[in-house]
């Protein structure tokens, strides 16, 4: 349904104009020439895909449309939610010194190529070139841009700590864009980037960051939690995940209940229980190769036999010389049956190995190269419980291997090497011990599994840019040039929007927060003559109470029912609705509802009120 009439405009004196802001008698926001196109209509697949709920109603409520795949328009509604959401962001981050500014969305490539990431981030990125054939991209983040800022800005010590931030489109590539706001290729994110004198001093500005972020989630009133999380891409030494729970997210969590560590499963460290499960010691693996390495005696054997699982990959080590072929080693990964390979946990303890999903695709891996070294990488699930095991090499006789297998690990040659690692290689499970309580009290603490969406990500970048960007400062001694200390610390707004509504959301609707719902309060009305113009005096007095601009919407459709437009307030979630109905007529009382709860009060007018100053907010605008 597609609301939105003309408007009508008058001549006013420069007094009247102001007096029309100041008074919310003379101005008052109004369904009727809104545009929200609401939809009963219950959107189930696009393009093959099932809906996730956020992109269902954040549709069906008429606060986005689909421009094309990944990308998306935001109708008024939406763009009052992101606001109040920039809104609140804003308010924290100046409260820690943070200056916000605007840096370009097309960047020339020069500063990507200093620091390896116009080749290293992938086809995600945009690539562009202009009319004289210079290298551009649509920007997926600002690291580059504003570090060669800073670096042409800052001279010296005393100009440092800088905390700048911006709130801005980014764009990626994704090759399956997906799940409406929560994976697209154009979205809002804001980003801050800090720069300090010391690595001390760094570590502070980032304690000050993870705070303010916990206060911005906190304030946007769902479920969220903070998660010990890998650098990725990004890189850095120390770095967080922000997450809204949602039993659609993509990431796992694992938490302990006792002292609240969380982490991502993807870094999470725990104690591995020292019963094995039934998968473990009950898996067949189906491939023919583990039985010749579980005869060189490298596998530990716990007391009640585990079964080891094998997953291989290829390490490439590219040369310099360009007369020499690259460096290549075929890598094994054992872990117990009920472990799965953490690919992220191998990479950071070898470098960038590809896993391959059997013995066939290892070939494909290869390509032209041949195999200069063997490697076998055996993780803690195979001796739970047991102290650290010191790495060591054994060899290798060709007649013991499998047929074909020693061409594929060029031992056609004779005996060869073979390097065994012990370490953690695996992905943490539900009921995988606390590291920190094992740590500090000696107790093994079941950790627990939740679903939750990645909003944030917090970096502690250290001279990762700033080396390669030539962003120095001279020092308090007057002499020496030193790289700058960074960090970087994103959000994504659209993100959140979507975010929010997956964690808060029932079977009629959004249940928006009351920080940042659209409007705070509709006031819906029978179509009886009286009831509309109560509903305008009701509107006055409710504004009036909650002192705060544009906190009221008045539902004043001539065209609909009373049940259409309490339908359609529930689907779009107004925290609060006022009811004008012909009760009123009868017996002078309003109904309030709220969204949340499902309380409803019936209210005599002179309480009305009284009533919404006691549940008066803040001022968070």
């Amino acid at each position: 349904m597609f609301m939105h009439t003309g408007i009508t405009f008058r001549t006013l004196s420069s007094t009247a104009r102001l007096d029309s802001v100041r008074y919310a008698s003379t101005f008052r926001h109004r369904v009727s020439k809104t545009l929200v196109p609401t939809s009963k209509q219950k959107f189930a697949h696009v393009a093959g895909q099932e809906m996730v709920p956020s992109q269902q109603l954040l549709l069906r409520s008429g606060m986005m449309r689909q421009s094309s795949s990944g990308i998306y328009s935001i109708l008024p509604y939406g763009q009052r939610i992101l606001d109040k959401i920039e809104g609140i962001i804003d308010d924290e981050l100046e409260n820690i010194g943070a200056q916000k500014l605007s840096l370009p969305n097309m960047q020339t490539s020069e500063n990507w190529k200093k620091t390896g990431r116009w080749q290293s981030a992938g086809q995600e990125m945009f690539k562009l070139k202009d009319r004289k054939g210079s290298d551009f991209l649509l920007a997926p983040t600002h690291e580059e841009e504003v570090t060669g800022l800073i670096a042409k800005e800052v001279q010296s010590y005393r100009q440092l700590p800088i905390r700048v931030y911006q709130v801005g489109r980014k764009f990626r590539d994704e090759l399956r864009a997906r799940s409406g706001l929560l994976r697209g290729k154009e979205f809002v994110m804001k980003d801050l980037y800090t720069f300090d004198v010391t690595e001390e001093e760094a570590y502070k500005t980032y304690d000050e960051v993870v705070l303010a972020y916990r206060r911005i989630m906190k304030r946007l009133g769902v479920p969220f939690a903070v998660a010990e999380a890998d650098t990725g891409n990004i890189g850095g030494s120390h770095s967080h995940e922000f997450h809204i729970l949602s039993k659609v997210g993509e990431d796992s969590l694992l938490s302990c209940g006792s002292c609240g560590y969380t982490s991502n499963e993807e870094r999470a460290i725990g104690i591995i229980p020292t019963t094995p499960t039934k998968a473990a010691t009950k898996f067949r693996n189906s491939e023919a190769v583990p039985k010749w390495i579980e005869s060189l005696d490298v596998v530990p054997r716990s007391a009640v036999r585990v079964n080891p699982k094998f997953q291989f990959g290829v390490l490439k080590t590219p040369v310099t010389d360009a007369s020499k072929s690259e460096s290549c080693t075929l890598v094994a990964v054992a872990t117990s049956g009920d472990r799965d390979v953490n690919e992220i946990k191998v990479t950071k303890a070898l470098g960038n190995v590809e896993l391959a999903g059997s013995v066939q695709d290892i070939q494909a891996l290869l390509g032209e190269s041949k195999v200069t070294d063997l490697m076998l990488c055996v993780d803690q699930s195979l001796y739970p419980g047991q102290e650290p095991l010191r790495s060591k090499e054994v060899v290798l006789e060709p007649s013991t291997l499998p047929e074909g297998l020693s061409s594929l690990m060029g031992l056609d040659s004779g005996k060869k090497s073979l390097k065994v690692v012990y370490g953690d290689y695996h992905n943490c499970k539900p009921g995988d011990g606390c590291p920190h309580c094992h740590k500090s009290k000696g107790t093994t603490e079941p950790m627990e599994m939740t679903r939750a969406i990645e909003v944030g990500h917090t970096f502690m970048l250290g001279t990762k840019y700033s080396v390669p960007l030539n962003a120095t400062f001279i020092a308090e001694n007057g002499q020496e040039e030193e790289p700058i200390q960074m960090g970087c610390y994103g959000l994504g707004i659209t993100r959140l929007m979507a975010s929010i509504v997956e964690a808060s959301h029932d079977h009629k609707g959004i249940v928006w927060p009351e920080s940042v719902a659209p409007f705070r309060v509709v006031i819906v009305t029978s179509e009886d003559e009286g009831c509309v113009t109560a509903g305008e005096n009701v509107y006055d007095t409710v504004q009036k109470a909650l002192q705060t601009k544009a906190s009221v919407i008045l539902d004043d459709r001539t065209e609909t029912t009373l049940g259409f437009k309490m339908k359609d307030a529930e689907l779009i979630g107004y925290p609060w609705m006022v009811v004008v109905g012909k009760g009123f007529l009868r017996t002078g009382n309003i109904e309030v509802q709220h969204r949340k709860t499902g309380e409803k009060w019936s209210l005599e007018w002179p309480k009305l009120e009284g009533f919404f100053q006691e549940r008066r907010l803040l001022d968070q605008e």
